[in-house]
């Protein structure tokens, strides 16, 4: 009894281990390398609670002069793939990474007018397993 308890256990810690690590994986990831040759800025979790109507949004300070790039890292996962839009000081919609059924893994934007700009990210879907991270960098243009 005592044996197959210890198994049990042992069979239940791995599979948290593996769901966790998986989670973790997904959240952190590899993405700011996918940067190149801009300059990282800052990173932020886009979780699952972040679907539809529920959206994460952070502003930023573009400089006049400079490019910037929004990574939109997510599991890749059909009906819980991320949704970035890019948005000007007013919140007129300037950019996005979604055109019809295609979803690009990043957005780049040359700022021709320094001032705040908002980025918004959420799911397509409402799926529990939706997570991703938004990474912004920039490159000086000359």
């Amino acid at each position: 009894m005592k044996i197959k308890l210890l198994r049990f256990s042992s069979v239940l810690f791995m599979l948290l281990s593996t769901m966790f690590t998986v989670r973790a994986q997904c959240i952190q990831g590899e993405c700011s390398k996918k940067l190149g040759d801009f300059t990282f800025i800052k990173s932020v979790n886009i979780n699952s609670s972040c679907v539809e109507g529920k959206a994460n949004q952070f502003s930023y300070v573009f400089s006049q002069g400079s490019t910037y790039m929004v990574l939109a890292c997510d599991s890749e996962k059909k009906g819980a793939r991320m949704i970035v839009n890019l948005y000007d000081k007013e919140k007129n919609l300037i950019a996005t990474n979604k055109n019809r059924k295609k979803f690009y893994p990043s957005i780049t934007f040359p700022c021709s007018a320094t001032g705040v700009y908002y980025i918004e990210s959420f799911y397509e879907g409402s799926s529990p397993d939706a997570c991703g991270i938004n990474v912004l960098g920039f490159s000086r243009t000359h």
